[in-house]
């Protein structure tokens, strides 16, 4: 930035206040000085002038007037209306205020003051330079270049020209076709949308089982706008009350966009209540088993957590899309990683046992083995999924080969070389 349009240094008495006029006519009289020594602070005045110097009252506060020690060593006061800004310039800036006028306005000259701000790290000080050489010599190639300019069909041209040339829009610092413009402004305009509604569901929430009780549940029904499911994601995951949560499903359900079918589907897994998880697998069900949803729960069944492979499992059976037979037989038995404490509770060799979906605890048994002692260990288990094993014989309408996966794979082989399985919904029954 360019620091003095005109610097002023004044002789006064120490302390002596001035007015506006007095300012003015200081600025108008004085013989201006070139900045040399000037260290510290530059106020620019209302009235175009500037006085360079350093505060001496900083602590003042509120501010009510600037005492300020210039670069001449006397003391001038400010009264806080005399001032428009206060710029605390670099000792390049500084530097650059006294070389400056030095440098002669030629193509030679404006061109190694040029170089000086390039070097001091003066960028929008150089560019006016450079445009100066350009203006004393139009074909200045190195100046040409400095400004962006290119050499095309033998006319230079900015790159702001070509972008425009080729229809491109300069939209928040980036050059952008009007038809990516368009879909980032209604992306913000939908971002907007969704704050407004994330704010509403929260403050609706806040109104359940109190005595706006009905009134929340009437604005919760009229929910259709896709633009609030990010809110009600929100709310599953942060409301501990099973009966809100159980309330949120609803307008989910209605928008029905595959935001909202996913956001469903992840309660049939996440949800730590039951009663949760079948209410939105009861929706699922009603918008006649969406293969979002589908695809969601047989992705579950990947999952490290078989609490989760099970829960997914239970909703694969329950929706009855024939499609998800050959993963659900390929996750009969899931292999999972447990951590098991040895030395805590009943004694120095006792060991934490980990929950297993089933009634069932890992004690060390199977998969990788236990040494006593030695801090905790993971082990890795084998677990037979009974929950898979239900969903299959659901959907296979009672074929149970129990935890034989290669009787299962065997016999689901032979059936789809006979075309009998159909690729979703039990089109064969």
């Amino acid at each position: 930035m360019a620091i003095f349009s005109c610097s002023l240094s004044v002789r006064l008495q120490p302390a002596r206040r001035f007015s506006q006029s007095a300012v003015a006519a200081a600025v108008a009289g004085l013989a201006l000085v070139a900045a040399s020594a000037a260290r510290g602070d530059v106020f620019v005045l209302n009235n175009g002038g500037r006085v360079i110097g350093d505060l001496l009252n900083r602590d003042e506060s509120p501010r009510a007037t600037y005492v300020i020690k210039t670069s001449a060593g006397s003391e001038v006061t400010l009264e806080r209306s005399q001032v428009q800004r206060v710029l605390h310039p670099t000792a390049a800036e500084l530097e650059y205020e006294r070389i400056a006028p030095t440098y002669p306005d030629t193509v030679e000259g404006q061109w190694k003051l040029a170089a000086w701000c390039l070097e001091h790290g003066l960028v929008s000080l150089r560019k006016p330079h450079l445009e100066r050489v350009i203006e004393l010599d139009s074909d200045h190639v190195e100046a040409r270049r400095a400004l962006g300019f290119s050499r095309i069909d033998g006319k230079w041209v900015t790159q702001e020209d070509r972008m425009k040339a080729n229809g491109y829009v300069l939209y928040k610092g980036r050059w952008r076709m009007p038809q990516e413009i368009e879909v980032l402004k209604n992306r913000e305009q939908d971002s907007l949308h969704e704050k407004e509604w994330t704010q509403k569901i929260a403050r609706w929430s806040a109104w359940l089982f109190t005595n706006k009780d009905q009134a929340a549940r009437d604005n919760f029904g009229q929910i259709s706008d896709p633009n609030a499911v990010g809110g009600l994601k929100l709310a599953l995951k942060t409301d501990g009350r099973e009966g809100a949560r159980t309330m949120y499903l609803d307008p989910l359900a209605k928008i029905a966009t595959h935001e909202a079918i996913l956001a469903l589907a992840g309660r049939t897994v996440d949800d730590a209540s039951e009663e949760v998880r079948m209410v939105a697998l009861d929706y699922l069900k009603k918008a006649k088993s969406p293969p979002d949803a589908i695809s969601y729960l047989v992705g579950q069944l990947h999952s490290k957590d078989n609490v989760v492979v099970n829960r997914a499992a239970i909703g694969l059976g329950y929706l009855g899309d024939r499609s998800a037979i050959g993963p659900l037989i390929d996750h009969l038995i899931t292999a999972h990683k447990f951590k098991i404490v040895t030395g805590s509770g009943g004694g120095p060799n006792s060991i934490s046992s980990t929950f297993i979906p089933g009634g069932k605890t890992s004690g060390g048994m199977g998969g990788g083995g236990l040494g006593v002692g030695g801090g905790p260990q993971t082990v890795t288990q084998m677990i037979q999924n009974h929950s898979v094993l239900d969903a299959l014989v659901v959907l296979t309408g009672g074929v149970n080969y129990g935890f034989d996966v290669r009787a299962w794979k065997y016999w689901y082989t032979a059936l789809k070389q006979h075309d009998v399985v159909p690729g979703r919904r039990g089109k064969d029954q």
